[in-house]
């Protein structure tokens, strides 16, 4: 995978909206804050969630189709070998 790619993410995966909403909650009044931030780190907790879920599934993905090129190239190969011994016992 790239690392170097712009995702539009921060930090660890958290999108830089939600950084700079979080920094935006971080500046309220105390009790503006006292009941946004909950909310604000369960939003984040889920993003990163999603996130690594999404790392998961794009990795499983890869590794599949990483597996179905080996088998038709298996396959492919088995054909010849077929092919080849009938050729051979045709004789």
């Amino acid at each position: 995978m790239n690392a170097t790619k712009d995702t539009g993410k921060g930090a660890f995966g958290v999108p830089e909206e939600m950084t700079a909403l979080r920094e935006r909650i971080r500046a309220l009044p105390s009790d503006a804050r006292a009941e946004l931030e909950p909310l604000m780190n369960d939003v984040v907790e889920q993003a990163l969630f999603r996130s690594r879920v999404m790392t998961i599934a794009r990795d499983a993905l890869e590794r599949y189709r990483l597996d179905l090129a080996a088998v038709r190239f298996d396959l492919e190969a088995t054909r010849r070998e077929r092919e080849d011994l009938r050729i051979r016992l045709g004789d």
